[in-house]
């Protein structure tokens, strides 16, 4: 019990130089607003650069019908996000960077992020006990298919890039925004945000969609916890851990229940 109680009540075990609340507050709508416009921006762009090179309405079609469509639109906006972040949240990160490269940060960040996939597992088995046999969701699926198809640069869309904005806008930003407030408020809204983030609102299968939500919700809440306890620098590491793992189970076609987050 007393260590249950503890779980809940010791927290800051880190506590890093954070931003201000209004660069919290820009990061975060950098992070969210700001990456449906960057994708918005780079699809005109390629849209437009496909239609120079195919005159013919039919092989327009074909080539914005190619998978390599999509790819290129989450590939360039996550690199442009990831740039565009980390710019805004140097004066933090650059304090941050030793923690990056010591070894104790990077093997706590491996163990969370393999306690994430445990979660999953758990949730799953709860699933098939109760005969629910679930599919990946809209999201997953078209990743999966953008991965399987360009592996190298899928590493560092949804790899790295990915991750590392994900940590900044909703752990540095969100969380450590509504922290100030109240620390029970900014677990919330923030684990439940970044479940709704990766649920499609226009998907044709909304039951599978909301069994896949709390997979997410339960990700965004331990992700929380980590980076409250831990700092920015393992959470990452335990974010790119999850998402390495569900590149390389898909690539190989293998279902370990690993999810892109």
């Amino acid at each position: 019990m007393g260590q249950l109680t503890n779980f809940f009540t010791k927290h800051d075990a880190v506590i890093e130089t954070q931003p201000s609340a209004i660069r919290q507050l820009v990061l975060f709508v950098l992070g969210w607003a700001g990456l449906q416009a960057i994708a918005i921006t780079v699809s005109v762009t390629v849209r437009a650069i496909l239609s120079y090179i195919y005159t013919n309405p039919i092989e327009l079609a074909n080539a914005l019908g190619h998978i390599s469509y999509p790819a290129s639109i989450n590939i360039i906006s996550y690199v442009i996000l990831l740039v565009v972040l980390v710019m805004v949240a140097w004066d933090t990160l650059k304090k941050l960077l030793p923690s990056f490269i010591r070894l104790s940060v990077v093997f706590k960040g491996i163990g969370y992020g393999a306690l994430i996939l445990l979660a999953g597992i758990a949730l799953n088995s709860l699933y098939l006990a109760f005969g629910i046999d679930l599919s990946d969701n809209a999201n997953e699926s078209s990743i999966t298919a953008i991965m399987r198809n360009y592996p190298f640069f899928s590493i560092i869309a949804f790899v790295i890039a990915g991750p590392i904005c994900e940590e900044i806008t909703y752990r540095l930003g969100l969380f450590g925004l509504l922290r100030h407030l109240n620390r029970y408020v900014a677990y919330a809204v923030t684990f439940l945000f970044f479940g709704l983030i990766h649920f499609d609102f226009d998907t044709t299968n909304m039951i599978n969609e909301l069994l896949n939500l709390p997979f997410y919700i339960i990700a965004g809440l331990i992700f929380c916890y980590i980076y409250e306890r831990e700092g920015l620098a393992t959470s990452i590491y335990a974010h790119i851990t999850n998402n390495l793992v569900s590149f390389i189970t898909s690539f190989l076609s293998i279902d370990l229940l690993a999810r892109i987050i």
